[in-house]
């Protein structure tokens, strides 16, 4: 709606157009690689060429002879920091962190070792290789269970229990043993989800500049959890926080790797003082792709019992994360204690139990990408559910659908035992989100051509998942808004923005409440100086914790508004309204009133979100196996999912349908591969492969808009996270059709990525395969 248009109050629910994206469509926006200061330097680093081996040398001798090459630096040379845990620290996390440039050690492909800055970045690449390193090779341990072994070398010396960092146990309900003992079935399988990243199109990169006379450092490019971000680097440059500004410019893609605090977060800002001069890093696709965040390498053996009537008794699952060499960021206790809340799901179980471990190796350091351990958790649960189903030879939608958790049980608190926090369903209708994708998808009739089909000798399948999600994390977010003309409303807010429509939503949800349009309210998220607290963008927090937040700023505004109004007009506040057009005035006149902006006012708002949400989605996949190739092609997604209230219904259904594109990469082409040294093997994009338009098929989004049942937990606005359902449950939905497709062998599909190596191995049945690394 333009500013000219008609005034309308009713915003959310609203398909209306992202105000994002005309910069970005007309190339008017602005990336990293678009900002420059007078007199930059460029920054190179360089990286590790061994997994793992002891440092000698270090010789920059030659690369700083260069002429414009300003300094040469190795780890002697920069402060002895190590970059902290942000999410869940544990003791066992800390001996593992990381340095900025590595010490004594390196243990992982890409490791920085050394930073040059040059006049130019094509002079700071050539010096960076012509710097010297003696490394002398140590033994890498590239497997999980390897690691974990007693006789494993130990990768850090100051490791508080070697190789596995952190441990979780949790069970429920009643004795497995028994449980499984008295099934009727019992299926088991070992399973692997192998190592994937977001790999944004849009590469990392900083700019950093030094105000040495206001002793003031400005930086380019921190995105996600910008706030923390500034609070770590002030602590390692010894500076208050507000003599330090972020400002966050458009970004090429997040998906939870990018914005973290990275080795170059520290090096690219301390240069920038220590040099006096502005300082400017950008990586390209293969340091991207080697040194970015990995995710998703797990290990899983899971047993499962069932009831000769089909309900779902019992299940073990023990789990293992391959940290890589580090713990970055997000430590090494979040990836499991995401996995022991996430592989129960949305059934009714007598009692499981779960044990989920940290293992260090020696590759990239882990950490999230969109629906961390909720995707392999979804995979590794559903994958043995379908199993179960064959076994009893029952159609695998029945099988769930008895054993889905019924509204009547909602809000249910599952105890997960001592040390654990309930995992509480408050809200949402399972049953009707799976009945939602089988009407959507005429489930019946799908079924029965992909089972004539199969009988004509096509490879075709069907099949099902379905998943919990939980996110809305962060303690608080924090929101400002404050009327600057009649038409000019400003929301500062510190969530941030990874392209994911953040300026629109919250758009939408101030003007809704303060009965303006939404193309009146600008919202500022992207300068730590004008916004001085936030948690950022993570885990489907943007609309449910910073909505929040704006929900209640736009409220502060208006009782102060009102409140302003009734002194003004000598009226009681009672007998005042607010009106569309941001207009307040006397009950029953027709004409007249004050605009917002003309009392002087602004709204403020720290909202507390005190516990995370949990809702439901589910998927269907069809899918066409070539025999011949052992090729699979996703011929159709449909995908359903509980997001509480759609505030904007074109932006959900967008995050649905991205979330399952990415989650069919992930399940048939993206792998990070290693090669017996260490070394990758995916370090480039003909290597790493990524789903395209034409492996998308058609794909059909159902967002439910199901209440909360819990009145502690609801939501002023009643939404819930929609960020990550349309991926959480790609990966099991997309395997179970590829096992459906191939009838009996299909039960050895017990791994994704599906290539066409897994699914030859799985009509062949050999096993002799080489274990991923």
């Amino acid at each position: 709606m333009s500013a000219g248009g008609a005034v309308s109050s009713a915003e959310i629910g609203r398909a209306a157009l992202r105000l994002e994206d005309r910069p970005l469509l007309t190339g008017a926006g602005r990336y990293l690689d678009d900002f420059s200061q007078p007199g930059q330097l460029w920054a190179r680093v360089v990286r590790s060429p061994v997994a793992h081996g002891r440092i000698h040398s270090v010789s920059v001798a030659r690369a700083a002879a260069l002429d414009g090459v300003e300094t040469v630096l190795s780890a002697a040379d920069i402060p002895p920091v190590r970059i902290p845990v942000r999410m869940l620290a544990s003791e066992e996390a800390k001996p593992v962190t990381q340095s900025p440039l590595a010490r004594d050690v390196v243990r992982y492909v890409g490791e920085p070792v050394a930073v040059v800055v040059a006049s130019d970045p094509y002079l700071a690449e050539d010096a960076a290789g012509m710097v010297e390193l003696s490394i002398e090779p140590l033994p890498a341990v590239l497997d999980g269970l390897a690691a974990a072994s007693s006789g494993a070398p130990v990768l850090h010396e100051g490791a508080l229990t070697g190789n596995v960092i952190n441990r979780l146990q949790c069970r429920h309900g009643e004795d497995v043993d028994e449980l499984l003992a008295s099934a009727a079935v019992v299926v088991s399988d070992t399973m692997t989800v192998e190592r994937q990243s977001a790999t944004p199109i849009e590469t990392r990169g900083l700019l950093a500049s030094w105000d040495a006379e206001g002793g003031r450092l400005t930086m380019w490019g921190p995105t996600k959890v910008k706030h923390f971000n500034r609070a770590i680097l002030a602590e390692f440059l010894n500076m208050e926080e507000s003599a330090i500004r972020f400002l966050e410019p458009d970004v090429g893609g997040g998906f939870g790797a990018r914005g973290e605090f990275y080795p170059e977060d520290f090096l690219v800002p301390w240069l920038a003082i220590k040099l006096g001069r502005p300082v400017k890093w950008v990586e390209d696709r293969h340091e991207s792709l080697i040194a970015i965040n990995h995710s998703r390498q797990v290990r899983c053996d899971y047993e499962l019992g069932l009831s000769a009537d089909g309900d779902l008794l019992a299940f073990r699952a023990r789990c293992t994360v391959d940290q890589g060499a580090y713990a970055r960021t997000h430590g090494t206790l979040l990836l499991p204690w995401i996995l022991t809340r996430h592989i129960p799901g949305p059934y009714r179980w007598r009692g499981f139990e779960i044990e989920a471990r940290s293992v260090l190796t020696n590759k990239t350091p882990s950490g999230t990408y969109r629906g961390p351990s909720q995707y392999e958790s979804a995979f590794f649960r559903e994958r043995m559910v379908q199993r179960g189903a064959s076994a009893l030879g029952v159609d695998p939608a029945e099988l769930r659908e008895r054993n889905l958790i019924r509204v009547a049980s909602l809000p249910l608190k599952i105890e997960l035992g001592e040390g654990h926090a309930p995992i509480t369903y408050d809200g949402g209708d399972f049953a009707k989100v799976f009945s939602a994708v089988l009407e959507k998808a005429d489930y019946p009739r799908l079924r029965d051509q992909a089972q004539a089909a199969r009988r004509a000798g096509e490879l075709v399948g069907v099949g099902l998942s379905v998943h919990v999600e939980e996110g809305a994390f962060g303690r608080y977010e924090y929101a400002r808004i404050v009327p600057v003309e009649e038409r000019h409303y400003v929301a500062y807010v510190g969530i941030a923005s990874l392209g994911q429509g953040v300026r629109t939503a919250l758009a939408q949800i101030a003007a809704e409440h303060l009965r303006v349009p939404y193309d009146w309210i600008e919202v500022v998220h992207n300068d730590t100086d004008l916004v001085p607290e936030g948690f950022g963008a993570y885990g489907s927090r943007t609309t449910v914790v910073g909505g929040g937040a704006v929900v209640g700023a736009a409220g502060d505004l208006r009782e102060k508004a009102l409140a302003a109004a009734s002194e003004r007009l000598e009226i009681d506040p009672r007998d005042l309204e607010l009106i569309p057009g941001g207009i307040i005035r006397p009950r029953g006149q027709p004409s007249g009133g004050l605009a917002l902006a003309e009392l002087g006012c602004e709204g403020y708002c720290r909202y507390e979100q005190a516990v995370q949400m949990f809702d439901m989605g589910a998927m269907l996949a069809l899918v066409r196996v070539d025999p011949e190739t052992a090729g699979v092609a996703v011929q159709r997604l449909v995908v359903s999912q509980d997001v509480g209230r759609r505030v904007n219904p074109a932006m959900v259904d967008g995050q649905l349908v991205g979330g399952a594109v990415q989650g069919l990469g992930g399940t048939l082409l993206e792998r990070f591969a290693y090669d017996e040294s260490g070394q990758p093997l995916a370090a480039s994009f003909m290597d790493y492969m990524l789903p395209t338009a034409a492996e998308a098929p058609p794909i059909d989004p159902v967002a439910l808009e199901l209440p909360h049942l819990d009145p502690e937990t609801e939501h002023p606005l009643g939404v819930k996270g929609a960020g990550e359902g349309g991926i959480v449950g790609a990966g099991a939905a997309i395997a179970n059709a590829v096992a459906d497709a191939l009838g009996a062998a299909g039960d050895r599909v017990m791994q994704v990525p599906l290539g066409p190596d897994q699914v030859r191995a799985a009509l062949t049945g050999n096993s002799e395969q080489e274990a991923s690394r």
